[in-house]
């Protein structure tokens, strides 16, 4: 009986040992995974740090730009503005040009026909 028991007991410890070799190396596995994971992540977070410091230099850029050339872009802004935006309440330039000359015309016309008369 004791024969049995020992020979139990060690095919216990042999399964066990196997098991544990097994789940050892499926744990190494997962980790070495896992670390390449990481570093890939490391990696993508380091590029994309780059990349936004990259565009707030490009901003800070821009902006500087904008500053000095203000004037430039303003005048563009209205320019396309004044393409899509009107304001019917509001007299535009050429419209009071237009009135102006017709005021002119009016009052050269009345001139010349008085000095005719």
């Amino acid at each position: 009986m004791q024969n049995t028991s020992f020979i139990h007991a060690d095919i216990f410890f042999f399964v066990s040992t196997i098991a544990l070799v097994v789940v050892s190396i499926g744990i190494i596995v997962a980790l070495v995974y896992g670390i390449k994971i990481l570093r890939n992540v490391r990696d993508f977070t380091n590029i994309a740090k780059e990349e936004g410091y990259d565009l707030l230099r490009d901003l800070r850029d821009l902006r500087s730009v904008l500053r000095d050339e203000g004037v430039k872009w303003k005048s563009v802004v209205d320019l396309i503005r004044g393409f899509f935006v009107r304001d019917s309440k509001k007299e535009t330039s050429k419209t009071k040009k237009r009135k102006q000359k017709n005021k002119l015309d009016e009052v050269i016309e009345k001139e010349e026909v008085e000095s005719t008369l």
